[in-house]
């Protein structure tokens, strides 16, 4: 509890001040390009439903929230680490047929030169009737020349209207 106060004081401290010249001049531009670009290629790497080279798009560390909504309520399931990440794209694979996946940017920004903040839609498969839109928020990081996805939410809405 202390530490969410504290990310939260810090987060409206950051917002009292203005950016730091680095990140002035770092239009949404080029961020929402570099987004498109990580995002697209991510596409194509889920449409071969290659569990491994899903999670190598992952820090060791990353974390995966996957949040749901029912009837029932709402849930939260977290897969901790590559390897376990790695799993969940295993299962999300097995008996797949062709899928053809496409990710939306709707908002990009660099927060620091190394870390970058994406908001979108992804179509896990155009080729199922009423394919669905599932929003994501990613946070990268930048280690090396590869833009690593730290934390992913996902959220999947039931679309029974019972």
């Amino acid at each position: 509890m202390k530490r969410l106060m504290m990310m939260c004081s810090l987060l409206w401290l950051g917002a009292s001040f203005p950016a730091p010249a680095w990140c002035q001049g770092q239009g949404n531009d080029e961020a929402t390009k570099l987004a498109r670009k990580l995002t697209e290629e991510g596409a194509a790497t889920f449409n071969t439903a290659n569990a491994k080279a899903m999670a190598a798009y992952y820090t060791d560390d990353a974390k995966v929230f996957l949040q749901s909504k029912n009837q029932d309520g709402v849930s939260v399931k977290e897969y901790d680490g590559r390897q376990e990440i790695e799993r969940l794209y295993a299962d999300l694979f097995k008996d797949r047929e062709t899928i053809q996946s496409k990710n939306t940017v709707d908002y990009a920004k660099l927060l620091a030169p190394d870390l970058l903040v994406i908001a979108g839609t992804f179509e896990p498969n155009l080729n199922e009737p009423n394919a669905l839109r599932i929003p994501f928020y990613q946070v990268r990081l930048k280690q090396g020349d590869k833009w690593l996805i730290h934390s992913l939410r996902v959220f999947v809405v039931s679309q029974d209207k019972t």
